[in-house]
């Protein structure tokens, strides 16, 4: 079972037989659908392990251009880490403190009140130079459930789930200054903001809930039982 396309097709090369192998991206808690982000606030929120695939320096780096020209916006960084030091000591050399804000482990209820209150989700997932890399970012499912704009990477299951200029803005992997430019643009059109936070969550609503997925489990057991 593979919850994104490339990882269907990395398989496929190292010699998987197509017909054992069944794509089925996971879902979304359903408390996700019923938040209603307002866009009333310069706020971005990024949630996830700080490790190499999720790039968090690359994320600040996007981010202290964001601030050269809309200098009051804010970032939540939420999650735990071998590399949350290093980022926090980039935001001290880089004199963000008052802008970003490493809020550690939270809660999906404090997940979902931050993304009420933000503009979009932001994560720049990259490939690892040890290969590691992502499947589908689950965060990336839950803030586009809710109706946010994800702005990303193209990278492993995300361009299965985030449709670029729809319902959400997607750079290369280390485009540190594409990823600004995408914060700035949604900054600058909040309506943007809005209309792909809105799409997104019928995307996920028609194609990635946790209903769907569980039921495709449920029908690959079933038939492996048969006699």
């Amino acid at each position: 079972v593979v919850v994104s396309k490339k990882m269907f097709q990395d398989l496929l090369k190292l010699g998987c037989p197509k017909q054992k192998l069944i794509y089925n991206v996971y879902g979304p808690n359903d408390e996700f659908f019923y938040v209603q982000p307002n866009f009333s606030n310069q706020q971005f929120i990024a949630i996830g392990r700080f490790v190499n695939k999720k790039a968090p320096y690359n994320l600040i780096l996007s981010f202290l251009k964001v601030i050269e020209k809309f200098p009051k916006t804010k970032l939540i960084m939420a999650g735990d880490g071998p590399l949350l030091d290093t980022c926090k000591n980039l935001v001290k050399y880089f004199r963000l403190e008052a802008n970003i804000n490493f809020v550690g482990v939270i809660s999906p209820e404090k997940y979902r009140e931050y993304l009420a209150e933000s503009l979009a989700f932001v994560q720049h997932s990259v490939t690892a130079e040890n290969g590691d890399s992502e499947g589908t970012p689950v965060g990336i499912l839950e803030a586009s459930a809710a109706g946010l704009p994800v702005i990303s990477t193209e990278h492993a299951g995300i361009p299965d789930v985030v449709i670029h200029g729809k319902t959400g803005l997607l750079v290369e992997e280390h485009d540190v200054d594409g990823m600004a430019e995408n914060m700035i643009k949604l900054l600058e059109n909040p309506e943007i903001a809005k209309e792909m936070g809105e799409k997104g969550k019928i995307n996920i609503k028609e194609n990635f809930t946790l209903k769907r997925h569980i039921e495709v489990l449920d029908a690959l057991i079933q038939n492996s039982v048969k006699p």
